[in-house]
């Protein structure tokens, strides 16, 4: 597991070290006489293109979710994250969404929201360094308030042709009560989003992949349950789209994961699949609402079935 992290960081280094950061300077001058209003705002104007220019957007990335996630095209920009996750929509009243693994997991309804600090190193690529917060039960008095995990990250778009790439790698500490009390510390993540558009048609079919290989500051217990080493998810998705700015789509999630209560770190355990049904909808390129119907194709039943939503915006 240290061999690992290390190996980890010291690729996160390089790449990140790669690029140079843009050095600033500010010069101080006198002013005998006071601005008129119009010359003080030309000024204010003028210093925000100087010292927060927009970049060329090099990525030709038109989906917009990762659009918008590739976030602002600024130099430097804040990144905001809601999510909704929301009780079964035949048992409304229920303060939990379905956990048929019985992972170690936080399972209650919830909503919450992150931001990030990002440096755009280019058309391509940014570095982005955030937290955020999660309340659980929200509609049915708020349980408990976490910190979600810190996390510093790398993402890079681009386009080959007809397929759209986006990839991220980061590192989350771990701060949530459920995850900690399990003896976990952290958590390497890596990312991908692929999309292909489907000729001139307005289908495209993709694939998005997550794995995520966790850290912990001590030996198993029994009361850890079934906290997780390694998780592994494929979610294959189709969309249509009626405009750049508007899409329905449907995805299945094929998900694995390597429980630390077995001895061999090496077996991957089937999950539970899941599919999506939802939309997407792009107000502008920093801006983009989804709701979906999460089900477990397996089992179809409304008590089941939960209705969330994610939102992704970013500003300067």
């Amino acid at each position: 597991m240290t061999r690992v992290f290390f190996v980890f960081l010291i690729l996160l280094t390089l790449s990140i070290t790669r690029f140079s950061w843009a050095q600033s300077s500010t010069t101080t001058m006198a002013a005998p006489v006071a601005p008129t209003s119009a010359e003080a705002t030309t000024k204010t104007k003028l210093i925000q293109i100087e010292g927060n220019k927009q970049v060329q957007d090099t990525s030709n990335i038109t989906d917009g979710k990762m659009k918008a996630d590739e976030g602002s095209l600024s130099r430097y920009s804040l990144k905001f994250a809601f999510t909704y996750a929301g009780p079964p929509v035949g048992d409304l009243s229920n303060k939990y969404q379905p956990n048929p693994d019985g992972a170690v997991t936080v399972n209650e309804t919830s909503l919450g929201g992150s931001i990030s600090g990002r440096y755009r190193i280019d058309g391509q690529s940014a570095i982005a360094v955030g937290t955020g917060i999660n309340f659980l039960t929200p509609f049915h008095g708020v349980s408990r308030t976490d910190t979600k995990n810190p996390f510093i990250s790398y993402d890079r778009s681009s386009r080959l042709g007809n397929v759209q790439l986006r990839n991220s790698l980061g590192y989350a500490y771990t701060t949530v009560p459920v995850y900690r009390n399990a003896g976990q510390a952290g958590a390497l993540n890596y990312d991908n989003s692929l999309m292909y558009n489907i000729g001139t048609s307005n289908v495209g079919v993709g694939m998005d992949t997550s794995f995520s290989y966790y850290l912990f500051d001590r030996e198993y217990q029994k009361s850890d349950g079934r906290i997780s080493r390694v998780t592994l998810g494929f979610f294959p998705q189709v969309k249509y789209y009626f405009s750049d700015k508007l899409n329905v789509y449907t995805s299945v999630g094929v998900n694995y994961w390597n429980p630390r209560m077995i001895s061999d770190e090496t077996k991957l355990q089937n999950r539970s699949t899941t599919q999506r049904l939802g939309m997407g909808y792009s107000y502008s390129r920093d801006i983009y609402f989804a709701p979906y119907l999460n089900f477990y194709p397996d089992n179809m039943r409304m008590t089941s079935t939960t209705l969330s939503f994610t939102t992704v915006f970013s500003i300067l």
